[in-house]
């Protein structure tokens, strides 16, 4: 169903001044008929972000800027969506580059009173750097096992809500600095709401480029989930993005390396400490070849050999998650030790 319904689109931004004339660009180029606004929130970017979006805004009708202090990506989405004039609200971050069909598909399926957000799909673009390549397999190839329409998480990246829904259920928690979309997702569908994922709704993503910025990213990611468990103990096991086939792999690195250990420590008492560094090693080695499955047929898609790096990436990923997770786990000592 077409829709013509008018639309609001928010851009949090944060030195973003690579991307966000593109994004800019995407936004307005859109083949959607409907009348649609764009706010963008600067939130006390460092770089030439602001600049860049101001002569946007002189050159272009209908795009907003609103210039905050920094107080973080949730403050930002919150304070874009509130002055929002349409009921559809769209949350763009600063570094996806809608294809122009993106509005179109995702406000088709508002037609049903049932949906509350719409997601669309990530692409990985062309001649981005190996760590930005990696993330964007990973997650692609997440989407790609994903069969169903209706989800049980959506990313604010690239999603549109309903803004009344939103509303109902209160917005974006900033207790969270990330997977505040997981846990408004969940509120949405204790709610009663459906939340839609559209696979030919497709948008270019620009992941971090470095080695360090995958590293933050996999480390707040780690540390938004300890926080979304603790709040929402039935999603223990994870969500149509993160399955329990990921969740796993978590526990399963802190066992080996807690095997690993003891079996160094015992090995000088013989045969104890090399039944222990053997699990260790037939755990490590079944993690391996799962995540070698997963490469290759991020591989086979992408036609790219480099894909078959991914399982060393994702030791990566798992070493940080499990950093993450200690000093969770010791924050919330030390905050009950206090108290």
């Amino acid at each position: 169903m077409i829709s013509t319904e008018p639309v609001s689109i928010v851009i949090p931004m944060y030195s973003a001044e690579k991307y966000i004339a593109q994004v800019l660009d995407a936004i307005i180029q859109q083949d959607y008929s409907g009348e649609r606004e764009v706010i963008v929130v600067n939130d006390g970017s460092r770089d030439r972000s602001l600049a860049i979006v101001q002569e946007f805004s002189r050159q272009r009708a209908g795009v907003t800027v609103i210039d905050q202090p920094n107080q973080g990506a949730v403050a930002a989405t919150n304070n874009g969506f509130s002055v929002a004039r349409y009921g559809i609200v769209c949350s763009i971050d600063s570094d996806v580059v809608l294809h122009s069909d993106w509005l179109s598909k995702i406000m088709a399926e508002f037609s049903d009173s049932r949906v509350a957000a719409v997601q669309g799909y990530y692409k990985t673009p062309e001649g981005v750097s190996f760590w930005a390549r990696m993330m964007g397999y990973d997650v692609e190839k997440r989407y790609d096992d994903i069969k169903q329409k209706y989800v049980s998480q959506v990313c604010t990246g690239n999603t549109a809500y309903r803004k009344s829904s939103l509303e109902q259920v209160g917005f974006f928690d900033p207790a969270f600095i990330y997977g505040y979309d997981n846990d408004m997702s969940y509120r949405l569908q204790k709610a009663g709401y459906l939340l839609v994922f559209r696979k030919d709704a497709l948008c270019d993503h620009y992941w971090k480029d470095d080695v360090k910025g995958y590293i933050s990213q996999q480390y707040k990611s780690a540390y938004g989930r300890m926080q979304l468990v603790q709040r929402h103990r039935d999603r223990a096991g994870g969500d149509s993005v993160s399955g329990l086939r990921m969740i796993l792999q978590v526990p399963l690195t802190i066992l080996i390396i807690g095997l690993t250990g003891s079996g160094v420590i015992l090995g000088m008492f013989g045969w104890p400490g090399t039944i222990l560094l053997i699990s260790a090693a037939l755990l490590l080695a079944g993690i391996m070849v799962d995540r070698l499955a997963f490469a290759y047929g991020v591989m086979r898609k992408q036609r790219d050999a480099r894909a078959l790096l991914l399982p060393f990436v994702h030791l990566l990923r798992n070493g940080v998650w499990c950093v993450a997770l200690v000093r969770w786990i010791l924050r919330k000592l030390w905050t009950r030790w206090r108290a």
